[in-house]
């Protein structure tokens, strides 16, 4: 009996009959074998006839395995169900989970084998190591079933991409109850066409869930005014050691659009685009915690080149943001309509905006809070603000224990502030504004409020330290 069909719970001949004989996939009849070369696969499921328009509704195949697995059986017994039993997936506990199978190098396959998981309430699925699943094939806007369950997909070096050729369409969704789990698998090329549902290679609906690990998100997009480039995550979706790269959306979120909850973990954000807000992150009312994590080099229209949060919260740790643009305001990161950003051992470093603030902005009534970190480099041409803008109603940002050094912008090069400015142990020093003096303030440019304690050093910033409204302990 195949491996990719077996059920190893030990229930009754009977059922185990039934259940090998339902592959709940039309047209899998016929399916053709692994193409191989030079020990990396790369399999279509264009090659075969009658396999052009397959779909994922039920229908009955005996196999020729399944035949010879029945005939075995009856001579032989049940005794190679022990070694069935061990074939399992361990999950956090220890235990296993569900029933593991073997996917061949053949996109079809994959695809009768996450129909039939999901109808067995689970299973993992090991890919073939250097196989690359070329998807051609389309069912409701997606390339490979809906996940209802949990479901495991463990990669060796795998790849699942949309054909070049093939009709645009999202990889993966993930509906309010499945769980799906990405190990050591590249997801490629997806393209997310559906109405209010994006992520080319991953949508997570409410109360669904995604985890990946040693997962690489590249090349994926969005058309219309989906967001979320790789992911549209709507329920929890986890990233460890993973990477999101060279991601599109034409609205916000060229990464990942989010309004769930998104952890992030020893991961990395490069090269990512939106037409609008978040080059890598967009965030919309929910919640983000990233440990370790680079943002370098994405590109927003509108605001935050690499992250952009309206309402919601930002927690990040350790992590660095580096080398991102965009047109209009928070080069680095962008913060309005009353979120929330936490920032802690970060850096902030060579970021552009053209609006204003190069490396943060932190607008209508937000709250930025920044620890034992580096602002440094940034640069802003337009409203001011080479390192941080703080601007609109009472928006607050608050820096302990931070350097901001070596910003430049038209003026306010380390920070141009309207609304409320708290310092404490702070160093402001070496920031250039362009605008000459005595208007120019390379330091701290002030219409707002700021409070400052005795550990804190505003010095060295040209033309001037502050400029506008006093701020304790500035001079000159």
């Amino acid at each position: 009996m195949s491996n990719y069909l077996r059920k190893n719970d030990g229930e009754g001949t009977a059922k185990r009959r039934r259940l090998r004989k339902v592959w709940l996939a039309s047209g899998v009849a016929g399916l053709t074998g692994v193409v191989s070369l030079a020990g990396v696969g790369v399999a279509t499921s264009a090659g075969a006839a009658g396999l052009t328009h397959l779909k994922w509704s039920s229908a009955e195949q005996v196999t020729q395995d399944d035949a010879r697995g029945d005939q075995y059986e009856r001579e032989h017994g049940r005794d190679d169900r022990k070694d069935d039993r061990g074939k399992e997936d361990r999950d956090k506990d220890g235990r296993e989970h569900g029933r593991v199978r073997e996917v061949p190098c053949d996109p079809n396959r994959l695809i009768a084998a996450i129909t039939l998981a999901n109808a067995e309430q689970g299973a993992t699925l090991k890919l073939a190591a250097g196989c690359t699943y070329s998807l051609t094939t389309t069912q409701s806007g997606l390339g490979l079933p809906p996940i209802t369950q949990q479901i495991t997909i463990k990669g060796e070096k795998s790849t699942i991409v949309r054909a070049a050729a093939a009709a645009q369409f999202g990889i993966f969704r993930v509906d309010g109850g499945g769980d799906l789990r990405l190990e050591d698998v590249t997801v490629k090329g997806g393209q997310a066409t559906l109405f209010n549902q994006g992520g080319g290679a991953i949508f997570v609906a409410p109360g669904g869930t995604a985890r990946l690990k040693d997962t690489h998100l590249v090349d994926n997009s969005t058309t219309g005014v989906n967001a979320g480039g790789a992911i549209d995550n709507r329920g929890t979706t986890e990233l460890e050691k993973s990477t999101v790269d060279r991601n599109i959306s034409v609205v916000a979120g060229g990464g990942i659009n989010n309004t769930g909850l998104l952890k992030l973990k020893e991961s990395r954000f490069d090269s990512n685009s939106a037409g609008a807000a978040g080059g890598a992150i967009n965030n919309f009312g929910g919640t983000v915690q990233g440990y370790k994590v680079e943002f370098k080099s994405n590109r927003a229209i509108g605001g935050g080149g690499a992250i952009a949060t309206t309402g919601g919260i930002i927690d990040l740790h350790d992590s660095q943001v580096t080398g991102n643009n965009a047109v209009g305001f928070g080069g680095g990161i962008f913060t309005a309509a009353g979120a929330r950003t936490n920032l802690r051992n970060v850096t902030v470093a060579n970021n552009a905006a053209a609006g204003g603030g190069g490396g943060l902005t932190n607008t209508t009534a937000s709250t930025t809070t920044v620890e034992d970190s580096k602002i440094v480099g940034n640069t802003s041409n337009g409203a001011g603000g080479g390192g941080i803008l703080n601007t609109i109603l009472d928006s607050t940002v608050t820096l302990r224990n931070t350097e901001v050094n070596g910003n430049q912008s038209t003026n306010g090069g380390g920070i141009l502030n309207t609304a409320i400015l708290r310092l404490t142990t702070t160093k402001i020093t070496n920031n250039t504004a362009l605008a000459p003096a005595p208007g120019g303030a390379g330091g701290i440019l002030n219409t707002g409020a700021v409070t400052t304690d005795p550990h804190t050093v505003i010095v060295g910033n040209r033309p001037t330290n502050c400029v506008g409204n006093p701020v304790p302990n500035c001079f000159g």
